[in-house]
């Protein structure tokens, strides 16, 4: 179904969003990465099969399988594939890595924008933060969890190479633990 209402606020949340990038970028951190400089995503090779299964895991960290995969259909209808990777990281906590591949560079970054709405703002500080990585800006998501009597914060981090989504999610309050699985992809 074409919703016109839907489409004019989806451009104009996404002019507002690049405008204002080009306005001010002080709250962008920048991931060095010398080990893994991968920013393209090799045609000739592709498959999402072989994207989910990071080859340079970091220290610490293990491949457990592919499960079947969250459906992300309420974000986009113009998906064509997904797959999921489970890793535990160095803390012994899960960590998942989907890869969502959408027919245009633009439907992945409606689809990520579609993905972060489903968020409201924090009372207090930021729930998202722009992170620079492997030659691509992605947005590290803040989310909360009660653990033992006590809130504690949780990760993702999602940026999109062309139409390929990615979104690295971790059960640890660790940002790092996010982090070090988006870095380790490559893309």
């Amino acid at each position: 179904m074409y919703n016109p209402k839907k489409t004019v606020a989806s451009i104009l949340l996404i002019s507002i969003i690049l405008f204002s990038g080009c306005i001010e970028d002080t709250d962008t951190e920048i991931i060095d990465n010398l080990d893994n400089t991968s920013s393209g995503i090799d045609q000739d090779n592709f498959s999402l099969d072989s994207m989910v299964m990071v080859e340079n895991l970091p220290s610490g960290y293990e491949y457990l399988g592919s499960p079947p995969i969250n459906d992300y259909n309420e974000f986009s209808e113009k998906i064509i594939e997904l797959k999921e990777g489970a890793y535990r990281d160095e803390d012994n906590l899960d960590v998942f890595l989907d890869i969502i591949e959408l027919d245009s560079d633009s439907s992945a970054t409606e689809f990520i924008l579609n993905y972060k709405s489903q968020y409201e703002q924090l009372s207090t500080g930021d729930r998202f933060t722009n992170v620079n990585f492997n030659g691509h800006t992605g947005t590290r998501i803040k989310t909360y969890t009660y653990r033992a009597g006590n809130q504690l914060p949780k990760y993702q981090i999602i940026w999109n190479n062309g139409n390929i989504v990615f979104i690295v999610r971790s059960n640890s309050n660790l940002e790092s633990s996010a982090m070090n699985l988006a870095i380790a992809t490559g893309y």
